[in-house]
Parts: structure tokens; C-alpha cells; sequence
């Protein structure tokens, strides 16, 4: 068979009974509030996951592949093709699996995404054999209940926390549905030329999917990670920074976002950050007790977006810090977030 599947690994949850909820009662999310996940066998803002999880392989080939967030490995295309009250977050397609993505949402949107899941159809390459058309559907069907049964592990965590039995949220074989691509596909991106614009049919898809209502306001870390054994071993480990904002502003908006790579460091690392609006920045790094131990920036101005700053490993006089724990600080106007590091010798 030389049929390729087309992997969209993706993120959380987390769980207990209310009504035609679920709540995970020893999770807080940012603020203390419960996170909430909506069943697998309900029917989420008027759909079943089953057909969120053809919508959601309907939006990733519709954008073409330059600005496709499939292909963004920072966040900073994550709001393309957004539309509704649900979102969708997105794997990646790159060559090592992994991806870290720092990205804003608008307050009250359900996030809908998949920690590990893929689709199938007879487009490109075709199927070897091919089937009669009266048995595609079930071929393609019989291709995605494979691989399901062939994830071997699944982990998720949201602010520290990890997510049990992430296996119940399985989700497919689904029907066959149709989709559309526009001119420079995913497809086409991929070599298959002959995916020119248009609508095609069928694909079906199915994989471990979470439908999560809205976040608190404020910012929320998500990590997740899975793997197969299908066509000799797939994996993925993503992490996302997610901002979710009031677009009326108000306490608690935490626009600031902010990660060290590598963490620990030996010898240096980056401080990656992105704030919202231009102003005013300062950066300091602190040890564990309090003591300030360097001024990383400070600036009366800095343009919105995402911004960079190395950590080597000294204090302010150029001095090799010890091994331990350190705080870092982000002051953008009037928002504040502090974040640790571990420095290795």
C-alpha cells in the first residue's frame, strides 16, 4: 500500500459529571477555575466530535500552505481561518514533530483539537491497490481504524496538570465527507500537483480529539504528546502558550507570554517573549531568595509581537552564576509575569 495519511497531532482536556460537562476537579486552570471538556459523545455547539473532527480537517486544507498552521512552528498563524465560537489549534508538519507556539485568544471561544489524528482519501498518491469504487469508503474507513489502533501513547498537561485517560477521547472512524483546497495546498505543497482547486470526495478521517470550553482570561501552558506505531513509528511533542484576552481589557488579561529555551541552560538560553501592544519593556532575573541578580532589558519602547533575549549564564558583573533556580520578570506597561529557569554546570 503506498497510500499517505495526513497527521494533524494535537493537544488537551480534562474531566468529572456535571451537567453534560465534564469537570476535572483537582484541575485549576489560571484564576482557580475548573477547566471543562465536553464529553465524547455529546454534541458540542450543535455538533458531534465526529463532525467537528471533519470540520477540522476541512479548515486545515483550506488555506493554502505559505500561511497554513499546520506549518507554523511559533504561533503566529494561529488565528488564520478562525471563524465561531470554537477554534481550532493545530499539530505541526515538520521534519522533528515538535513545535512551541505563543498565541492569543479572543475570551469565550472553545478550543476543538487533536492530540494525534489523521485522514485518509485515494487522492494522492492513490491506492495500491485501488479499490472498486463500491469498496473506497470502506478501504479508506478500514485505514483510519489502523492507525487508531495503533497509537501506543498519549499525554497531555494544562498549567502543570496532567490529563487522565486521554485514550477515552477516541473519536472515529467518521463518515466520508468532502473538502475543498484553494490554489497552493497543502497538497500541492507536498508534491501532489494534480490537487488543483476545487472540492473532492471522499476522506475520512478519526483520531484522539478534546473539545474544551473557554478558558479563563489570562495566560495558560499546555504541553502535549503522542506517538504510533503506524508506518513505522510517528511521534510529536508541542507545547502552546495561550494568552486568552478581553478585548475589553480588564484585570487578569495577561498578555504577556513567555518561555526559556533550552531550559536548563548550559551555557546560555533565550527568553522568548511576545507582548500585545508597543510600550515600555524591563526584564530582570532574580535567584530564589529575591536578590536581583541582572537587568536583561529595559526600554521605553518595544513594538508589539515576539522578541528575544539571551540568557548567558551571568549576573550583571559578568560573573558565572551557581547551579539552582532563577526568576525571570517581564514588566510590559502595566502587565506583569514572572516565569523560572534552572541554570546547569
Amino acid at each position: 500500500m503506498s497510500t499517505r495519511p495526513r497527521f494533524g497531532p494535537l493537544l488537551f482536556v480534562f474531566a468529572l459529571f456535571t451537567v453534560g460537562l465534564l469537570v476535572l476537579p483537582a484541575l485549576a486552570a489560571a484564576g482557580g477555575k475548573p477547566v471543562i471538556v465536553f464529553p465524547v459523545d455529546s454534541k458540542p455547539y450543535g455538533k458531534t466530535y465526529s463532525e467537528w473532527s471533519d470540520a477540522w480537517w476541512q479548515w486545515a486544507f483550506s488555506i493554502p500552505a505559505a500561511t497554513n498552521p499546520l506549518f507554523d512552528e511559533t504561533g503566529d498563524l494561529a488565528d488564520e481561518g478562525q471563524s465561531g465560537q470554537v477554534w481550532f489549534l493545530a499539530g505541526v508538519f515538520n521534519v522533528t514533530g515538535t513545535a512551541e507556539r505563543f498565541i492569543t485568544i479572543p475570551k469565550g471561544k472553545a478550543l476543538f483539537f487533536p492530540i494525534l489524528n489523521a485522514e485518509w482519501d485515494n487522492l494522492c498518491p492513490v491506492l495500491d491497490p485501488q479499490p472498486a469504487p463500491e469498496d473506497l469508503v470502506d478501504v479508506l474507513t478500514g485505514n483510519i481504524a489502523a492507525f487508531l489502533d495503533a497509537v501506543d501513547a498519549l499525554e497531555c498537561t494544562l498549567d502543570g496538570v496532567e490529563l487522565p485517560d486521554m485514550f477515552n477521547f477516541k473519536v472515529g472512524p467518521g463518515e466520508p465527507y468532502s473538502t475543498t483546497f484553494p490554489a497552493g495546498n497543502v497538497f500541492q505543497e507536498f508534491g501532489c500537483t494534480n490537487v488543483t482547486p476545487g472540492t473532492y470526495y471522499p476522506f475520512v478521517s478519526g483520531g484522539y480529539y478534546v473539545m474544551l470550553a473557554p478558558l479563563p482570561v489570562g495566560t495558560h501552558l499546555l504541553h502535549f504528546s503522542g506517538h504510533t506505531t503506524f508506518f513505522g513509528g510517528f511521534g510529536l511533542d508541542i507545547t502552546y502558550h495561550i494568552n486568552v484576552a478581553d478585548p475589553n481589557g480588564g484585570p487578569g488579561g495577561g498578555p504577556i507570554l513567555a518561555s526559556v529555551r533550552p531550559n536548563p541552560l548550559n551555557p546560555e538560553a533565550k527568553l522568548e517573549y511576545r507582548i500585545p501592544t508597543a510600550g515600555s519593556v524591563k526584564i530582570t532575573m532574580f535567584d530564589v531568595s529575591g536578590r536581583l541578580v541582572r537587568t536583561l532589558v529595559e526600554t521605553p519602547y518595544l513594538a508589539a509581537g515576539r522578541h528575544e533575549v539571551t540568557i548567558d549564564g551571568r549576573d550583571a558583573q559578568g560573573q558565572k552564576l551557581a547551579s539552582g533556580v532563577y526568576v525571570y520578570k517581564i514588566t510590559a506597561g502595566a502587565d506583569v509575569i514572572t516565569g523560572r529557569f534552572t541554570i546547569l554546570k
